[in-house]
């Protein structure tokens, strides 16, 4: 088992271990990884492909998406008890973002094929970190909606208005790209 915070902390800090039990994060905690990386690392680089899903211990990292002019875009920060790498983690893909340390950062992570595992073996603790894992994606998916919307109107172009109705119309009915 990896050294990590207090479960009793994880558990009541991190809203992915929200109503795992001290027992069932024991399970988690047995089959995750911990590592460390300096200020400036890039933990994951956009494109690559791990699967892993990372918990944030201590420190600070940035979630960088690469613009098409070859620079940078600050996405968000993320602090302790923060969780990335969860899209690639579930369905497996390259990476849609790089995370890079702000500052020097503990993570710990579970790697893809030992939770694959647990859900086969019915791992209750597992199955939680999976309803919490679609909790936290719909939260970030509504204020990435609400943020969307905002853009779409404050530009008042026709064009850019019908181009979102166009790609809305598309996510929620049909899923075809």
């Amino acid at each position: 088992m990896v050294k990590v915070l207090p479960v009793e902390q994880l558990i009541n800090e991190c809203v992915l271990f929200q109503s795992v039990t001290p027992e069932e994060m024991d399970v988690l905690l047995h089959a995750s990884e911990r590592e460390d990386f300096p200020e400036g690392a890039r933990i994951l680089d956009e494109g690559n492909s791990t699967r892993y899903l990372w918990v944030i211990q201590s420190g600070t990292c940035e979630v960088r998406k690469r613009l098409s002019n070859g620079n940078e875009q600050v996405l968000t920060q993320l602090s302790p008890f923060s969780i990335f790498g969860e899209m690639s983690f579930f369905k497996p893909a390259p990476h849609s973002a790089s995370v890079v340390a702000l500052t020097d950062v503990e993570v710990f992570r579970i790697p893809g094929r030992e939770f694959d595992q647990m859900l086969k073996d019915g791992v209750s603790g597992a199955q939680k970190v999976v309803l919490n894992t679609v909790r936290i994606m719909s939260d970030r998916l509504r204020m990435m909606d609400e943020w969307t919307a905002e853009m779409v109107q404050s530009t008042g172009s026709r064009s850019k208005n019908a181009e979102w109705h166009d790609f809305r119309s598309k996510l929620y009915s049909d899923w075809q790209f």
